[in-house]
């Protein structure tokens, strides 16, 4: 049986019955295998935990073109990426959450992040990237980081997390502003930050 940790110790918790709560399951994802956020794996965690989802733990990772035509696979991930698997796995342990890892690799990346999200179906997509280990001109850089919060802002069909201060993204003030022709707003404003 899993465990609840309250205030007041631990208790367990029965599990689910009958159908979740919400939709499908919660995505913590990064790309280029950058370092996660320990606030955005708690929340992930957390949060699947509260609705009986499973996780799914990402990385999307860019295919370097090869000389005749085709790709070649992408370099190893870093120790650092399995010592964030590690953490993840630990806490979902404690909280009974079930894991699935996928790493996701492709000539362009962006937009194979959001056909996961759209294969996935999630009720929460947490982009997980450490804005404070991004880099200027070395992946993972900061421009990277913003194209992927662009993206999922304009096409993702759910709630949005990021760490990323609200001014580092191009899209934080645009995106509940109407679009110039009268229409609908550019996106919803479904990205929230701390």
């Amino acid at each position: 049986m899993p465990l609840t940790i309250d205030s007041d110790g631990p208790r367990t918790r029965a599990p689910a019955t009958g159908h979740p709560r919400h939709g499908g399951p919660v995505v913590l994802a990064t790309y280029a295998s950058a370092a996660l956020d320990a606030r955005a794996i708690r929340l992930a965690v957390e949060t699947a935990a509260d609705m009986h989802r499973p996780l799914t733990v990402a990385d999307v990772v860019a295919l370097k073109p090869a000389r005749r035509g085709g790709a070649r696979t992408t370099d190893a991930p870093p120790p650092a990426r399995e010592a964030d698997l590690r953490a993840v796995a630990a806490l979902a342990a404690e909280v009974g959450v079930e894991i699935r890892t996928r790493r996701v690799a492709s000539l362009r990346p962006v937009e194979a992040l959001l056909a996961l999200v759209e294969d996935h179906r999630p009720a929460l997509v947490v982009f997980g990237a450490d804005p404070a280990r991004l880099r200027r001109f070395r992946t993972p850089t900061r421009r990277q980081f913003r194209r992927y919060v662009d993206a999922l802002v304009r096409a993702a069909p759910c709630l949005l997390w990021t760490a990323a201060d609200p001014a580092m993204t191009a899209l934080a003030p645009a995106a509940a502003a109407p679009q110039a022709d009268g229409g609908r707003p550019a996106g919803p404003a479904r990205r929230a930050t701390s």
